[in-house]
């Protein structure tokens, strides 16, 4: 597994965009690549084993993330979980991949490599799920303030001086051009 810096993903481009709330290629391929590649780390915290996936072998804690999630969103999620370490066990190259293609972006290959992951029918997949459960868990942008997930907690004075908290706008887009909240 890849360990990754927290540090907002808007922050790693140098590249000035129309908007605050757009987000560039650069930025939804990272965001992509990291939330793939951490599907890994997830699939193996499971309590369910490779062959025999189930929505319920999930590693999450009912309890622990009570009030995040309403019960048929808790469903999508698990069931977006269980997806994800399928692929996970069926393409376990797929972590070497995604960390590799995740170092080699800079500023000028973005695009290009963002159509390389697009492309890819499993890293999508795992992206997908991530992503998606990311939005299920923080629809709105003061739910992803005030819940404290780690993009928060690791900046949090960058967070709370920008209150149009770029991160979630960065998740947000990349599942709403997806088309991913209406599956």
């Amino acid at each position: 597994m890849v360990q990754w810096d927290y540090a907002p993903y808007s922050q790693w481009s140098n590249k000035q965009v129309m908007s605050q709330t757009e987000t560039s290629a650069e930025v939804k391929v990272k965001i992509m690549l990291d939330e793939a590649n951490l599907a890994f780390s997830e699939t193996s915290e499971r309590k369910d084993t490779a062959g025999d996936r189930k929505p319920d072998g999930s590693a999450w804690e009912e309890g622990r993330m009570e009030g995040e999630y309403d019960e048929a969103d808790y469903q999508k999620i698990l069931d977006l979980q269980m997806k994800a370490a399928i692929v996970c066990d069926e393409h376990p190259d797929l972590e070497e991949k995604t960390a590799k293609l995740f170092e080699s972006i800079n500023e000028t290959n973005g695009e290009e490599v963002l159509n390389t992951v697009l492309a890819d029918e499993n890293i999508m997949v795992l992206s997908k799920a991530a992503v998606t459960t990311f939005i299920l868990r923080f629809p709105t942008v003061q739910s992803f303030v005030n819940k404290g997930h780690p993009l928060v907690l690791a900046m949090d004075e960058y967070m709370l001086e920008n209150a149009d908290a770029q991160n979630w706008h960065d998740y947000n887009n990349i599942a709403q051009e997806r088309g991913w909240l209406s599956q």
